[in-house]
């Protein structure tokens, strides 16, 4: 009897189907949940470069931290983006008025094939290579992203963005425009060192294209300005005798160096050119405008390695 109540439980078990469970729905993984979002994600060149920057150890980011510096590119090649990062300040006097300025704190170099970040701050000859957070490159490419914001240049041909130079950005002495008038010379500049006709000099080109006969150069220190009727704008500026300008509120003098320089103009100082002009000296060619409409451009002259002057170029 016993056998058989045994043999009848071994029966039932084999003849049970098998159990089946529920399909479960597919998870997908974190790392594949995130790179299909990124994926989708619109992503800018700004924003990109800003994550880029803020993930490394960019000495500018210890010394003012993540949240005040800012990051653009200033300077792209097929294989070399060149990033500027900087802070605003408000340098008006008066509470009433705001004046914003951008201050250059920093300059990195990234470049497409190696993936290195290089921090070239204080010494471009001798940069710092930076960590960052790679996984921020794995969905996008930069330098796609980016060359349709910027004028990349085309893959073999080495060319660079020139540097621009706003001239509604300068102020010279501190003080000045571009353009002013004969009583604003005076209160800047004082008296005139030497004053000469335009018919009698006779330039191929003027900048107030006006050729009245009385017309007149008026030298300074060195510098030499242009004048029509009551109107003056710099032609040439020398930086002698303590004159100096400030650019986006960054001083530029006699004692500017061109790693100064560089800072604020990576690609011109990079190309400099040798030019002789009472000896040999070191020149930077900077654009007139964002857009390249400008023909002309201007030129920085340096001496012994420091800034000499500077003068506005037309072809005639």
């Amino acid at each position: 009897m016993v056998r058989v109540v045994v043999l009848f439980v071994i029966l039932l078990i084999s003849c049970g189907g098998p159990s089946v469970k529920a399909p479960q729905p597919a998870v997908m993984g974190d790392s594949l949940r995130h790179s299909v979002v990124r994926e989708n994600e619109p992503i800018s060149c700004d924003s990109m470069v800003a994550k880029l920057v803020k993930s490394s150890n960019a000495i500018a980011l210890a010394h003012f931290g993540k949240q005040l510096v800012q990051s653009r590119i200033a300077a792209m090649t097929s294989d070399k983006a060149t990033i500027k990062l900087y802070v605003i300040n408000d340098i008006s006097e008066t509470p009433a008025e705001e004046r914003l300025v951008e201050h250059a704190v920093g300059w990195l170099e990234f470049y497409r094939q190696t993936g290195k970040l290089l921090d070239i701050t204080n010494d471009p000859e001798k940069p710092e290579v930076l960590h960052y957070d790679k996984t921020i490159l794995e969905a996008y490419d930069l330098f796609k992203i980016c060359s349709t914001e910027l004028a990349a240049a085309k893959p073999g041909t080495h060319a660079e963005m020139r540097d621009v130079m706003l001239a509604d950005e300068i102020r010279f002495n501190g003080k000045l425009k571009r353009f002013f008038t004969m009583d604003e010379f005076a209160k800047v500049f004082g008296k005139p060192d030497s004053i000469k006709l335009l018919k009698d000099e006779a330039p191929c080109m003027t900048i107030f294209d006006t050729e009245a006969p009385d017309d007149q150069y008026l030298y300074k220190s060195g510098s030499r300005f242009e004048t029509s009727k009551d109107k003056v704008a710099v032609d040439e500026f020398w930086f002698l005798n303590g004159n100096f300008i400030t650019y986006k509120g960054i001083r530029i003098d006699a004692g500017t160096t061109m790693d100064d320089m560089q800072r604020l103009f990576p690609t011109a100082v990079k190309g400099r050119l040798g030019m002789d002009k009472e000896g040999k000296l070191w020149v930077i060619q900077l654009k007139e405008d964002v857009n390249g409409s400008s023909d002309g451009h201007i030129k920085i002259f340096f001496k012994n390695g420091r800034v000499y002057f500077m003068h506005w170029w037309f072809p005639c």
